[in-house]
């Protein structure tokens, strides 16, 4: 997959989305309640919209060894000990397209991925339904925890789908900081978007 790398900023040490989501999307009203949008993606978020909202799994493949390709070439990451997936916001689903991709990443990587290391301590509002920075925030306050400080004094990767303002990666990472005890955090999204607000 061709990719476009930006760096992301946050409480971590090293960030990076490989690619922006969309490259331009378009609304007109179609005579019922919401418009249809014509919506261009990035080689990666159609991958990715594909995975999450048409279920095909044929995505996690080329997704995960992008990603797994990704983390290879940087001296940055050469002495991660886990891959892990910040938790889903929507649990009720039957799938977790980002667990699944970080296992899979995993598994190519010959790291630990596992899926009930970091967890959603109390449900949350969606943020994309929230503008406000500082809501957002305290939405998230207290609101993933670790199971156990097994990865202690490591260097562990955080991975995503989409990296919007970064309020849901700064306080997972947060969690793994002070809870899980972890020497150090690095984070790497599939796509961003191209408004970060």
């Amino acid at each position: 997959m061709e990719i476009n790398i930006k760096p992301i900023l946050g409480n971590w040490t090293h960030g990076w989305a490989l690619d922006q989501h969309t490259v331009r999307s378009t609304g007109e009203p179609d005579g019922f309640i919401r418009p249809t949008f014509d919506t261009e993606r990035t080689e990666i978020g159609e991958a990715i919209y594909r995975l999450k909202y048409r279920n095909d799994l044929a995505q996690v493949e080329p997704i995960a060894r992008t990603i797994a390709e990704f983390i290879r070439g940087r001296s940055e990451l050469w002495d991660i000990k886990a891959i892990l997936a910040v938790p889903p916001s929507e649990w009720r689903r039957s799938f977790q397209p980002v667990e699944a991709v970080a296992s899979r990443i995993g598994e190519i990587l010959g790291l630990p991925s596992s899926d009930e290391f970091l967890l959603k301590a109390r449900p949350t509002l969606p943020l994309k339904g929230i503008s406000d920075k500082r809501r957002r925030r305290k939405e998230l306050d207290d609101a993933f925890s670790v199971l156990d400080q097994r990865f202690a004094g490591r260097h562990v990767l955080l991975f995503d789908d989409l990296y919007r303002s970064g309020e849901t990666l700064k306080a997972v990472t947060a969690a793994l900081l002070f809870q899980g005890q972890v020497a150090m955090v690095s984070v790497v999204t599939a796509t961003s978007t191209r408004s970060n607000r």
